[in-house]
């Protein structure tokens, strides 16, 4: 497995430790609050794919509590496109126990990061399942990608995914 650039959203730069972290790691940051970023952070992740970077996309934007998934906003999409660079998707399930799904792991609402990572230290027998699904080849429009990825994701996961954004 090779490294990985993140792309996160822009208020994670601003946070004690993690951003400086995640700034030597190479992640990309996104405005997900206004649109008119939007092209250089598309022109961004492209460029890095270009280079022959792998870069891990969240195109949920949020995490869910496993009985239900985000729609996909289907921007970063885009980057593959551009790029030529095939989309890997990544199924993500927390459990506990004997299999059981796990909704403490969750970030959800306006909790902030120390409490979020608090119930996840605390939950006992807390997994992390991640499964490489088969790559998409970057065909079609940004549309089309990322309904395939998140059929991809929802046939592996069992949880439908919400309509497009963006």
């Amino acid at each position: 497995m090779a490294p990985v650039r993140v792309l996160a959203k822009c208020e994670v730069a601003r946070w004690p430790l993690i951003g400086g972290l995640a700034r030597c790691a190479g992640a990309l940051f996104v405005d997900r609050a206004g649109l008119r970023a939007l092209p250089g952070t598309v022109a961004g992740v492209t460029a890095a794919l270009r280079a022959g970077d792998a870069v891990a996309v969240f195109p949920e934007g949020t995490t869910w509590c496993g009985a239900a998934a985000g729609p996909f906003r289907r921007a970063v999409f885009q980057a593959a496109l551009d790029a030529g660079a095939t989309v890997r998707p990544v199924a993500i399930a927390f459990r506990q126990g004997s299999g059981v799904p796990a909704r403490s792991a969750a970030f959800v609402g306006t909790q902030d990061l120390f409490d979020s990572v608090l119930r996840v230290l605390r939950a006992p027998g807390l997994t992390c399942e991640l499964t490489l699904l088969a790559d998409l080849a970057p065909t079609g429009d940004r549309r089309a990608l990322a309904r395939r990825a998140a059929a991809t994701i929802a046939g592996a996961t069992g949880v439908p995914h919400g309509a497009l954004s963006r």
